[in-house]
């Protein structure tokens, strides 16, 4: 065999433990089986160029690469960063003895990905609704409660899909979009700063000056007036 042939074959070999890019397009587009089955297909290949057992060492490299390369695709293909499942997934080499343990530990990795990539499609389908819903009812005292029961998810689920997906807590969120729907107001009608309160769902005009202040570094008054003096 010419040295040339050896670093085709090499190369070969070094794609098939590091590059997991077909199986991470598999497990987003088809489904979870068609992943496994691409994933088994590809140990038995690289079995095949190690003369009958996967080393240690590249196994290892195996299911890193499946773990890191499925956490990057999410990240920048689906715009989820599936962090908690990419630090459950670490790995070391000891735990693969046989090839047959290299399949079912890619398996789990891949269904693994699987399971948090539905779950948090799903939270983000309820985050969404919840951010409609808020929009269209900005006026009112909104609540965890109120709003979790207007999509029909518990106030707690509510809570902690705000605290990971929008990275921020649900007041927090409420107030921000009180205070945009209030900047709104201020900029493009004539409504007096108690009317515009009221219709951002404030209990009292003091208390949207002290929110609008916390968020916009000054009162509405103020802003309003920096307003006509840029026109």
């Amino acid at each position: 065999m010419t040295t040339k042939e050896n670093i085709t074959i090499k190369n070969e070999h070094l794609e098939l433990i590091y590059n997991m890019h077909s199986i991470c397009e598999a497990l987003i587009y088809d489904s979870l089986n068609s992943a496994a089955v691409l994933f088994c297909e590809r140990v038995k290949k690289v079995s095949a160029i190690s003369k009958g057992k996967i080393p240690e060492v590249e196994a290892m490299i195996m299911i890193t690469s499946l773990n890191r390369c499925l956490y990057d695709f999410f990240q920048f293909h689906m715009h989820m960063s599936l962090t908690d499942c990419c630090y459950k997934n670490r790995v070391t080499a000891g735990f693969y003895l046989t090839d047959e343990d290299v399949k079912k530990a890619g398996i789990k990795v891949l269904s693994d990905y699987h399971k948090s990539f539905t779950l948090s499609r799903e939270a983000c389908g309820h985050l969404e609704k919840a951010r409609i819903y808020i929009r269209e009812h900005i006026s009112e005292p909104l609540s965890l409660k109120m709003v979790g029961d207007a999509i029909h998810i518990s106030s707690g689920y509510l809570s902690r899909i705000f605290s990971t997906l929008a990275a921020q807590t649900f007041c927090d969120y409420i107030n921000e979009e009180k205070i945009a729907f209030g900047r709104k107001l201020l900029s493009q009608t004539s409504l007096s700063i108690d009317e515009i309160a009221e219709r951002c769902g404030f209990n009292t005009p003091n208390y949207f000056a002290t929110v609008f202040k916390k968020y916009m570094g000054q009162s509405p008054v103020a802003y309003r007036n920096s307003l006509l003096k840029t026109d």
